[in-house]
């Protein structure tokens, strides 16, 4: 299968060459492998209650952007290698990912991908962790309706909902 990256295709080259350097800082001490794209390769809590045709059938226009603690960014279709590890663990020589990717420029990078595809709406159904990964993107995107969606006092129990949540946005391009 061909390597897909539009996150990457749509930044400006300065954005491009920063999330570029960065990926290859996380995945030169990360795992090797074949390649998938994202919406088949990830199988956590949350991506389990996304039926694949909900993925396949998606309406026009639907994208998801996936936080990842390899890729920082990627969207569903992108392809990605397998590896285990999420963002709110502890990675030697990194520390918690969700922070390095903050410290790093992640939400700068998120910023820029959204002014370059020029989305009416975002939903973010990021979990704490993740999201804290991305923390302050939503500054920056002029035009663009950021719908922020928790399930409050569930933790690790939202995660089945937001699977349920992206699916149907997946189906009818509405939040």
């Amino acid at each position: 299968m061909a390597a897909v990256d539009s996150v990457s295709d749509a930044l400006a080259p300065a954005a491009r060459k920063e999330l570029t350097a960065l990926r290859h800082e996380v995945a030169t001490k990360a795992f090797p492998g074949a390649k998938l794209p994202a919406y088949l390769r990830f199988q956590g809590n949350m991506y389990r209650h996304i039926p694949r045709d909900a993925w396949e059938k998606r309406a026009p226009g639907v994208e998801v952007v996936i936080v990842s603690g390899l890729y920082g960014l990627l969207a569903s279709r992108d392809t990605t290698v397998y590896y285990e590890h999420s963002m709110a663990e502890p990675m030697p020589p990194f520390g918690k990912l969700n922070r390095w990717w903050h410290d790093h420029g992640l939400p700068r990078v998120l910023a820029a991908y959204l002014k370059a595809v020029k989305p009416k709406t975002v939903v973010d159904l990021l979990s704490l962790e993740y999201r804290g990964a991305v923390a302050g993107y939503a500054e920056g995107p002029a035009g663009v309706a950021v719908k922020t969606i928790d399930f409050p006092g569930m933790g690790r129990a939202s995660q089945p909902r937001r699977g349920e949540k992206v699916a149907e946005i997946l189906r009818t391009g509405k939040a």
